[in-house]
């Protein structure tokens, strides 16, 4: 399968997902309160920090090892079953010391639940990288949908039924089920592989780092909503997640895809001594020209956007959302550094980033969060110029990026974005503080329609990979 095609593929995967995870949302924050979507969101960024160690960076091992034989197969599922059950049994052990810090008993029920995932996950976790590292997207689409659809109808009925914060856990179960599942009988010969370890030293040097990176990542996007959360309340660490939910949905929508078609790609690329430096460059131009513009607009209907969608509750979530809208644009400003560092094999290099990341995102967090909700969601813009900064030097020179060409981009994504985002302005210098669902559609599509003749004009790299796919629609 082709890049572009897998590509496709790959968004579509994550776009429906993202849409069906933005319905039930809009759903849930009707049924839940803000204090029970916060009890949940507590209980599961304790969890998230474990999830960040459980594969060990043991997909990216199967995805990258040229000689893959079925004995490092089944090392790897024997690697990644010991330490899943392991962080598994921790998450079970620490629930009630979670629990008691915030004065919550109901973060440890949803905590037992959320660490019957981690026995799961192993199970398909190695029919997954291996229909990754054979570009089977289309497959990998069908399992991810199917997953999430059960999930998140799951997750509505629960809520309706009055299962409070327990609906949203038993659907993140119900999801993990499927895609393992779903995972094994598309490839049963890796269906019940008895584990080994016999290749255990070989994938523990390689993913120790990564994981490590990983763990930190986690613990900087994670530890800051916890920070929140001591210093605020669960209510407050709601309305900032309901404010970050929609950008966070977009830009993953948009990232993940392309991490993970491109990290099989451009691992074959430098296994053959070709350069990524252009490929890096259009994926800049790529993130930057569908990320920007929707955010700018965004920040112009901010206040009546969250509360059109969310409902009037989620007032607080409203006034901070430009600021997250900023900060999420500034990390679509380059690649992420594993993006680039994952292929060329520095996983060090990676550990070093996140680190100084993390320490300076918790650091700017306690300052921030003991001010105001607003501070802290003003920290997260300094927080993510500075990882910006650390990535441009970490990657700099081994992809050779050309200043110039990367500014070139910058300017025509910018111009794009201004254009794009002129509907919704006028809809903000129009004084109104509340708008209908018709006058969302009117913008959306008004924004779009300046969207497309925004890069037509600039002649932006995008304008010609739209061109082409349409010439190949059209069979010309």
């Amino acid at each position: 399968m082709s890049i572009r095609t897998s590509m496709a593929w790959t968004f579509s995967e994550q776009t429906l997902q993202q849409a069906l995870q933005l319905a039930a949302a809009v759903v849930i924050a009707r049924l839940l309160t803000p204090d029970e979507l916060g009890v949940f969101a507590l209980a599961l960024s304790a969890s998230a920090v474990l999830t960040a160690l459980r594969t060990f960076g043991v997909g990216n091992y199967l995805i990258r090892e040229a000689d893959l034989t079925l004995d490092k197969i089944r090392s790897a599922f024997g690697v990644m079953l010991v330490v899943s059950w392991t962080l598994g049994l921790l998450l079970v052990l620490g629930r009630d010391a979670i629990a008691a810090l915030y004065e919550r008993p109901g973060i440890a029920d949803v905590m037992t639940l959320l660490a019957l995932n981690f026995l799961v996950a192993p199970f398909g976790a190695p029919a997954a990288a291996l229909l990754t590292r054979s570009m089977r997207f289309r497959t990998l689409h069908n399992i991810g949908l199917t997953g999430t659809a059960a999930g998140t109808l799951v997750s509505i009925s629960l809520a309706y039924a009055g299962y409070s914060y327990f609906a949203l856990a038993w659907g993140l179960l119900t999801t993990s089920c499927i895609h393992a599942l779903l995972s094994m009988l598309v490839m049963p010969r890796y269906a019940l592989i008895l584990p080994s370890f016999s290749h255990w030293r070989d994938i523990t040097r390689f993913g120790g780092l990564l994981s490590l990176s990983s763990l930190i990542g986690t613990l900087n996007s994670e530890g800051v909503r916890f920070i929140l959360g001591w210093f605020a309340t669960p209510a407050g660490l709601a309305q900032f997640n309901r404010a970050a939910q929609v950008p966070n949905v977009f830009r993953q929508g948009i990232f993940h895809p392309i991490a993970r078609v491109l990290t099989p790609a451009w691992s074959e690329d430098i296994r053959a001594g070709r350069s990524i430096a252009l490929a890096a460059e259009n994926l800049v131009a790529v993130n930057t020209v569908l990320v920007w513009p929707v955010f700018l607009a965004l920040s112009f209907v901010a206040e009546p956007f969250i509360a059109l969608v969310f409902g009037p509750n989620w007032g607080p979530a409203g006034e901070i959302f430009p600021w997250v809208l900023l900060s999420q644009a500034i990390v679509a400003a380059l690649p992420q550094p594993e993006q680039i560092l994952v292929p060329h094999g520095r996983p060090g290099r990676i550990l070093l980033v996140r680190a100084l990341a993390a320490v300076f995102s918790v650091a700017a967090a306690i300052f921030a969060a003991s001010i105001s909700l607003e501070a802290f969601a003003i920290s997260r813009v300094f927080a993510a110029a500075f990882l910006i900064v650390l990535t441009y030097f970490a990657i700099r020179e081994i992809v050779d990026f050309q200043p110039w060409r990367i500014a070139a981009r910058y300017l025509r994504s910018a111009c794009v974005a201004v254009m794009a985002a002129l509907p919704a302005a006028f809809f903000h210098f129009s004084g109104r503080d509340s708008m209908t669902l018709l006058e969302l559609l009117v913008i959306v599509t008004a924004c779009a329609a300046l969207w497309l003749l925004g890069i037509a004009l600039t002649r932006h790299f995008v304008w010609g990979e739209l061109q082409m796919v349409a010439r190949k629609a059209l069979g010309s």
